[in-house]
């Protein structure tokens, strides 16, 4: 979980800086008008809103990854819960570097994006992370339900029985 989160952050900042060098005089096309690499500074959240709550974005960034390394990291038990912790911790921690060392000042600074997708968005490799993580806590949840689901089943727990052909006794919920 660590190394995802380092090596996270890692990319980010040197994506970031390779933006920086390689996109300040032009554009490059990867798939010519569909995705190319153009330099944009972002003081807002994604899709570029809230430009103008820099600061407050800056400080719900500090209490998500607060919130991250010291309730969600030691709670996380399997590989997936972990890696996506670890995501989650390096896309976090990679914008708000951005929002704290960068012009024009500490909490309201702007986030260095450069992956555009046409009809879309600019993004950066943290806005990666951060939407992996999600998609993989989703999977996660999910399993998690199928699990419990599935432990119910075996302990003739409530799933059992509200399963198909499942007895009732006068409605006291127990299996006949």
């Amino acid at each position: 979980m660590i190394a995802v989160a380092l090596g996270g952050l890692l990319l980010d900042r040197a994506t970031k800086a390779w933006a920086l060098h390689a996109l300040s005089a032009h554009d490059h096309q990867i798939v010519q008008g569909w995705l190319s690499l153009h330099l944009v500074y972002n003081s807002g959240a994604a899709f570029s809103m809230g430009t103008s709550f820099t600061v407050a974005l800056s400080c719900i960034s500090v209490a998500a990854l607060v919130l991250v390394l010291v309730w969600v990291l030691p709670r996380a038990r399997g590989w997936l819960d972990s890696f996506a912790t670890g995501l989650i911790a390096a896309g976090i921690a990679g914008n708000l570097i951005d929002r704290l060392v960068r012009e024009p000042g500490p909490l309201r600074g702007t986030v260095v994006d450069f992956i555009a997708v046409r009809y879309f968005a600019v993004f950066n490799v943290a806005d990666v992370c951060i939407t992996c993580a999600a998609v993989l806590f989703i999977c996660w949840a999910v399993r998690s339900d199928r699990a419990v689901e599935r432990a119910a089943d075996a302990e003739g727990g409530p799933a059992a029985a509200d399963a198909p052909g499942a007895e009732v006794d006068g409605g006291a919920g127990e299996r006949a």
